[in-house]
């Protein structure tokens, strides 16, 4: 009953239709990208949602027709780029590292359609399906849901996955501010093009920072991809033989970078590099989307410019200067760059992190800062190690935040938006520990017997391994659990502990895990503390952590030092004042460090039921995920109308099924 009264509030107070008025979707069609020109200065009859919100204004119906499909960087729409850079440039051509491949596109862009939104406006996305026997769904990363659940795009969680030839319409409500992305949450899509950004704006008088900057503009939303040169199935579950791993073959900044040089290349394509353009004297919004999929981080650093940290996930902090910031998997960063140097041209350096730092890779990548004004032709391209990076690090791996180590921790950040549920001032109701990790199959012989068909990847190392949490590996379950809950088998399910978590079955008690359907359930209203630990013997690995449907606090993240375990970390988080900052941040992401922890904590409000889970792509289609499910299903939303439906056909069998039908002769 709670969230269907949020339902009706919700549409009221957006004010846009009554339920009895039909819309002409067409009537709001939004182009699929809009210039600085179109933004600043747009038409008076224009019903552009990309547009500089103002207080008070009603809010706009935003309606987008997407088309997922199979595409091709460098096909028949790019001519003869990158030879030409100008043919780089027409409608269709999806330029990427500047090497053929199949790729999957919405409306054939790689990023696919950025959404460009004031707070408050109404989303709706058409999205057909065309790509050849495949199957997708679109997760909205950092936007709520909150009365909108079904809209989640999680599959078999939130709703059926979207099948070759069908359309799916997703309608939500803008209804959280920041900078967010949308990208497939089915199989390995994302990493072969299905992302975008999605940002959505406040007026700059409400921004608890908006007299910090002077232009955001759309274009200055920058999206880091990690990219291969093979497709991501390709990787998966890895090859044995050769280049076996996950790793990137470079970085790409709003689709666009040059390839890495393999051994005994002299050149490579000439793809021109992204450029950003800053006017001097002014001061610029940059919003850094981390749309990484595999183990890579990425730091990002401008020639000659420092940077001022305004907000992460979505969400306002006090001011922090930086010379550079590091971001993994699903993490958003909004900074400030003055541009007060001599007009001209300056690098934007991207060098990946971890696995991706080791001598034999250095993958990196390069994009360009242009004043307005200035043909000034480039410096050399700085190598892997870039200009030199001193000064301060935000976010850095391995929690190096200590005096003298140069770097800011997002747990030593000050969030800019009050505590106003009260999360911080009283010990918790529910204390989650979830530590996460590989099983390593040894026993080749063992595990490719007949009969058994356990899900595994090959690492770099060529280890055969399977993801797990709390060593469960979730099983995605045939039906939407959220809108087909009874038509799940309920063996399926993890069994309830005598700690009142899940745990693995007793069938499988001898085993070191298991695979079920792994959700945990949280009282509606609940002050929750999650501890997550990582317990994997993989150095050099920091592994991202979604959680859908919410924000929270970050309390404390650091390497185990002097014998500390998750336990010990645990009972101390329970101590209201064991935090490292004020007024801790809030984000939706978080990256725990390689043999550490990460502790965050949030009011359970958003009743649903919500993934959680490592955002490495590879590691959370083995199975490092879970489910939060907040409420029961009195509290949820009602299944929207003709929602599609899907799950298991297995009819009793008869010995005389089809006797009468055959008679017929």
């Amino acid at each position: 009953m709670y969230l269907r009264r949020c339902w009706v509030l919700l549409t009221t107070a957006i004010g846009l239709v009554s339920a009895q008025t039909r819309l002409n979707l067409n009537n709001y069609l939004q182009p699929d990208s809009v210039t600085r020109q179109q933004y600043l200065t747009p038409s008076r009859s224009s019903n552009l949602c990309a547009r500089q919100c103002v207080a008070g204004e009603a809010p706009k119906i935003c309606y987008y027709k997407w088309i997922a499909e199979n595409y091709v960087t460098l096909g028949p729409a790019c001519g003869n780029c990158p030879t030409n850079a100008t043919a780089c440039d027409e409608w269709g051509c999806v330029v990427a590292n500047g090497y053929e491949k199949s790729i999957l596109t919405i409306n054939r862009m790689v990023p696919g359609p950025s959404i460009q939104v004031c707070l408050g406006d109404r989303i709706i996305i058409d999205l057909q399906n065309n790509i050849a026997g495949g199957q997708l769904s679109i997760h909205w990363h950092g936007v709520f849901q909150k009365g909108t659940q079904y809209m989640d795009g999680v599959p078999m969680v939130t709703q059926c996955s979207i099948h070759e030839g069908d359309a799916f319409r997703y309608d939500f409500y803008a209804a959280n501010e920041g900078t967010h992305y949308w990208h497939s949450h089915d199989g390995l899509q994302k990493l072969d093009g299905i992302q975008g950004t999605l940002v959505v704006r406040t007026p700059k008088s409400t921004d608890a920072n908006g007299n910090r900057y002077d232009v955001d503009v759309p274009e200055h939303t920058l999206m880091i991809l990690d990219w291969m040169n093979t497709t991501a199935e390709e990787r998966f579950p890895g090859l044995t033989r050769r280049e076996p791993g996950q790793l990137p073959s470079t970085f790409l900044l709003n689709g666009r970078g040059r390839p890495k040089l393999e051994a005994g290349q002299e050149r490579g394509p000439l793809v021109p590099y992204n450029e950003v353009w800053m006017e001097r004297g002014k001061r610029f919004r940059l919003r850094f989307v981390a749309a990484l999929c595999t183990v890579c981080g990425v730091q990002i650093s401008i020639e000659a410019h420092d940077m001022t940290l305004i907000a992460t996930d979505g969400t306002p902090v006090n001011p922090v200067n930086i010379k550079s910031v590091q971001l993994f998997s699903g993490e958003r960063y909004d900074v400030v760059v003055n541009a007060n140097q001599s007009p001209g041209t300056y690098w934007i350096h991207m060098r990946g992190l971890g696995e991706c730092a080791f001598p034999e890779e250095q993958v990196y990548q390069l994009a360009v800062l242009r004043y307005t004004g200035t043909n000034q032709a480039r410096n050399d391209p700085p190598g892997y190690d870039g200009f030199g990076i001193d000064g301060t690090v935000l976010n850095p791996q391995n929690a190096s935040c200590d005096v003298g180590q140069g770097g800011v921790c997002v747990s030593q950040l000050v969030g800019s938006i009050p505590d106003d549920k009260n999360v911080l001032s009283r010990k918790p109701d529910v204390n989650i520990v979830f530590r996460f990790g590989f099983h390593i199959f040894e026993n080749m012989r063992e595990t490719f017997n007949t009969g058994r068909y356990e899900r595994f990847f090959v690492a770099p190392d060529r280890a055969v391994l399977t993801s797990w949490m709390n060593n469960i590996s979730f099983a995605t379950p045939p039906s939407p659990l959220l809108s087909q809950g009874p038509d799940v088998p309920s063996e399926m399910f993890c069994p309830t502990g005598r700690s009142g978590f899940p745990q693995c079955p007793a069938s499988t008690a001898n085993e070191e895990y298991c695979e079920c359907i792994y959700v945990v359930k949280v009282p509606l209203g609940a002050v929750v503390q999650m501890v997550v630990g990582d317990l994997s013997p993989v150095a050099d690995l920091h592994h991202p952590f979604h959680l859908h449907g919410y924000d929270f606090f970050v309390m404390a993240m650091d390497q185990f030092r002097n014998g500390e375990t998750l336990e010990s970390i645990s009972k101390k988080l329970l101590d209201t004042n064991f935090r490292r900052s004020s007024l801790p941040a809030r984000k939706d992401t978080i990256t725990v460090p390689s043999n550490g922890y990460a502790a965050f904590r949030f009011r359970a409000d958003n009743p649903g039921l919500w993934f959680f889970h490592c955002h490495f792509l590879y590691h959370v289609a083995t199975g490092m995920a879970v489910v939060i499910q907040v409420g029961n299903d009195g509290d949820w939303p009602p299944v929207p109308r003709k929602f599609p439906k899907c799950g298991n056909y297995l009819p009793t069998p008869y010995l005389d099924d089809y006797t009468d039908w055959n008679s017929r002769g």
